[in-house]
């Protein structure tokens, strides 16, 4: 069959195809509403061949209220990264690790480094893996991840590089704070963990992790976060509250410490995953200094310190321009002509998307 040329012609003034919008949404409300059961950690949590599953229900898990404490001393830590040329076969990354302390109520150090930057392919990271691993344990490492995200990659070990130096400068009582779970992720494997957290443990240091986008989830992925802050909306109102997910035994045998779902402020729209690592200081205790650092108005509901780390790392679409303007001129000096130059860095996307 043959289709006679002719004239452009739009065949439907909806932007999505007929009934479609409907089903998306209708799955995501059946979803919400029957999720199913068993509460569920999505593998790339811990790098595990299979899921963790545990017996659970959201409505399950008891709601404490929370009252905020005075925060004491708290050291936060977060990266940035952002790819600087992609050719594919190789990358070129920049990446740092920021960190902040806040003490006395007011933040007095906030350490923003210049970018790290790193040409990757895949035989170089397998090296690049085994040095900043050794690095971090002290030892070469029994395994190595598969370095399937190098920026991401490069990104996590300065951050751990970055948790483990504070945790050693740290003062008894201080506690150190880390963007995401205390698992470490795909490319950080839980030797490194352990030591950080002996390390705090006998420097009496507290460490706690928050995670802004979590992989737990209840039944058939219904988000485990979104499920508890509903129904603590419905039953406790604006207040701040904490539940205990990590009440089954296997969540001992797989992190340092306890899981929590936790709403740190009155108005807070949002909650959040804390991982909170067994240590000098109960969790509850922990959790309330969290509290009391979740009142900022500009991030109402996350601790303050963390806010202030993830803007001191971050690489921003300015930064970016900048550091491949100085790149380009790099690779002219090295003796890349500008044709070759253009080629590295374009991407023919970007030219359709401007179309």
């Amino acid at each position: 069959m043959s289709v006679e040329p002719g004239p452009e012609r739009v065949l439907s003034l909806d932007p999505v195809m007929a009934g479609q919008l409907d089903q998306a949404a209708s799955f995501v409300v059946d979803l919400l509403a029957d999720p199913g059961r068993d509460i569920r950690v999505h593998e790339g949590q811990l790098g595990l061949s299979d899921e963790v599953v545990v017996p659970g229900h959201p409505d399950g898990f008891a709601l404490e209220p929370l009252a905020p404490v005075a925060p004491g001393t708290v050291w936060a830590v977060d990266g940035g990264s952002s790819v600087v040329a992609d050719g594919r076969s190789f990358q070129v990354a920049a990446y740092r690790a920021a960190r902040v302390r806040f003490r006395d109520g007011r933040t007095d150090l906030v350490e923003s480094p210049p970018l790290s930057m790193r040409a990757t392919s895949p035989e170089s990271m397998l090296r690049t893996a085994r040095e900043a691993l050794t690095d971090l344990l002290g030892a070469p490492p029994e395994q190595l991840p598969e370095p399937t995200r190098p920026v991401d990659a490069l990104r996590e070990w300065s951050e751990w590089r970055a948790v483990k130096a504070t945790v050693e400068q740290a003062d008894v009582g201080d506690l150190v704070l880390v963007d995401g779970s205390l698992h470490g992720g795909l490319m950080v494997p839980p030797a490194v963990v352990a030591a950080v957290h002996r390390s705090a443990v006998d420097r009496g240091v507290s460490l706690a992790g928050v995670v802004k986008a979590s992989t737990l989830y209840w039944g058939r992925n219904a988000p485990l976060v979104t499920l508890l802050k509903r129904r603590g909306d419905r039953e406790l109102g604006s207040v701040p509250w904490v539940a205990r997910i990590s009440t089954d035994p296997v969540f001992g045998r797989l992190y340092p410490g306890e899981i929590f779902v936790a709403h740190l402020a009155s108005t807070a729209p949002h909650a959040f995953r804390v991982d909170v690592a067994r240590g000098p200081t109960e969790a509850a205790e922990v959790l309330a200094r969290l509290a009391g650092l979740a009142d900022d108005p500009a991030f109402v509901g996350y601790p303050y310190p963390l806010a202030r780390a993830h803007q001191a790392a971050r690489v921003t679409g300015y930064q970016v321009v900048d550091v491949r303007r100085a790149f380009r001129d790099a690779l002219s000096r090295q003796g890349m002509g500008e044709d070759d130059i253009e080629m590295l860095f374009q991407d023919f996307h970007e030219v359709l998307n401007r179309s």
